[in-house]
């Protein structure tokens, strides 16, 4: 497997939710599930584009129950803009601590 594989499941599952495709989307979602959990914040992502706040905060409460690396960017990454003024993502935010 190519490692920027789920990078490009990801980007595809987001623009083919932008163009309406949205069947589609969720074939390059499932693609990336059979991995399991191991991609949880990349999941977050996708769900927070696709306007899905409850399933993408779900899915960064997992990823910081398995310590998934991608928290490293929960702070920045553009992604995730729209959940930043969820309680929720908020309180994920001080869980981890990032400096202000």
């Amino acid at each position: 497997m190519k490692p920027d594989f789920w990078f490009s499941q990801q980007c595809l599952a987001v623009i083919l939710e932008k163009i309406g495709r949205h069947a589609d989307a969720e074939v390059e979602l499932a693609k990336m599930k059979v991995n399991g959990d191991a991609a949880a914040f990349q999941y977050a992502t996708i769900y927070a584009q696709w306007g899905n706040t409850p399933k993408a905060i779900e899915w960064l409460e997992t990823a910081l129950r398995l310590r998934d690396p991608g928290l490293a960017w929960l702070k920045v990454e553009p992604l995730l803009d729209p959940l930043r003024k969820e309680p929720r993502f908020q309180a994920l935010m001080r869980k981890l601590k990032f400096p202000s």
